[in-house]
C-alpha cells in the first residue's frame, strides 16, 4: 500500500508539471501512460489509462477514433428456409473503433448539431454512403451497424467516465477488446464550456502486431499462396491427429 501511494505522489510531483511545462499554450492537456498498444499471440485485450489536467473551468470529453473505413451494413432475411442477405448498405469514412469519456451527460454539455460537427456521441455519426437508398432506409441500416460494432465491443454501449482526482487532474480509462483493428488511432480531448469549445488536443495511440504475430501476418500479406499451403497441411495434420487418437482409444 505504501508503494501505491508512493509512486502516486511521484506521478503527482513529477508527471503533472512536466505535462503543464509541455503545453503552455494549452488549457486542457491530456496524455497516455502508454502511446502503443502491442499485439502479441496470446493478446487477450488491454486496458488504456488517460490522465489529462484542465486550467479553466468546463466539461471535459475525451474521444478516441480508430482509423477510417468503408463497411457493409446488410440485412438478412430468411427465404424458403434459408437465411440469406436480402439487401446492404456501403459506408465510408466509418471508424473502426470508437469511444468516449464524458463528465456528465452530452446533453448537458453541447447542443446536438455542435455534437454533430465534432463527431462526439455515437447519436452523431452520419457516415457517407454509396447507393440511392431513401433516408429511412439509410437510416436504418446505420443503426444496424452501430449495434454490429457495439456487439463486437468496438463501439461503447455507454459513455465511460472522466474521473478527477485532484483537482483540475482527471482519469479515463479505456478498454481495447482482443479484435481491435490494427493501425493509427486518434484521442481528442475537448473542454467545453456554456456549450462551445474553448480548447481542443489530439494525440496519437498506437495499435499495431508485434513479435510472431506481426511476423505471421507479414507473411500471410507477402507470399498468400504458400501461407494457404502451409494452412491447408496443418489443418490435415490436425485432422490426422485427431483421427488416430481416436482410433487408439
Amino acid at each position: 500500500m505504501r508503494i501505491l501511494i508512493s509512486a502516486c505522489f511521484l506521478f503527482f510531483t513529477l508527471a503533472v508539471p512536466a505535462m503543464a511545462k509541455s503545453y503552455d499554450n494549452s488549457i486542457v492537456t491530456v496524455d497516455l501512460a502508454s502511446d502503443h498498444v502491442d499485439i502479441t499471440t496470446g493478446f487477450n485485450g488491454a486496458k488504456l489509462a488517460l490522465f489529462g489536467m484542465k486550467r479553466e473551468d468546463g466539461d471535459v470529453v475525451v474521444v478516441i477514433r480508430g482509423p477510417r473505413r468503408s463497411m457493409v451494413a446488410r440485412h438478412r432475411r430468411q427465404v424458403m428456409g434459408v437465411w440469406t442477405n436480402y439487401a446492404s448498405v456501403t459506408f465510408g469514412d466509418v471508424p473502426v473503433y470508437y469511444d468516449i469519456a464524458i463528465g456528465r451527460p452530452l446533453s448537458a454539455i453541447a447542443m446536438p448539431d455542435v455534437l454533430r460537427e465534432q463527431g462526439i456521441g455515437l447519436d452523431s455519426f452520419t457516415f457517407s454512403h454509396f447507393g440511392r437508398e431513401d433516408a429511412e432506409t439509410v437510416k436504418a441500416f446505420r443503426e444496424g451497424l452501430i449495434r454490429n460494432k457495439q456487439s463486437q465491443g468496438h463501439y461503447p454501449l455507454s459513455p465511460r467516465n472522466i474521473v478527477f482526482l485532484n483537482g483540475d487532474f482527471f482519469r479515463a480509462d479505456f478498454y481495447v477488446p482482443p479484435d481491435v483493428p490494427t493501425g493509427d488511432y486518434k484521442i481528442d480531448a475537448y473542454l467545453f464550456r456554456d456549450g462551445n469549445i474553448i480548447d481542443r488536443q489530439e494525440t496519437a495511440l498506437r495499435v499495431g502486431q508485434v513479435g510472431f504475430s506481426a511476423w505471421l501476418q507479414l507473411f500471410a500479406y507477402t507470399n498468400g499462396f504458400a501461407y494457404g499451403l502451409v494452412t491447408i497441411m496443418m489443418a490435415m495434420l490436425a485432422g490426422w491427429m485427431a483421427y488416430a487418437i481416436s482410433r487408439r482409444n
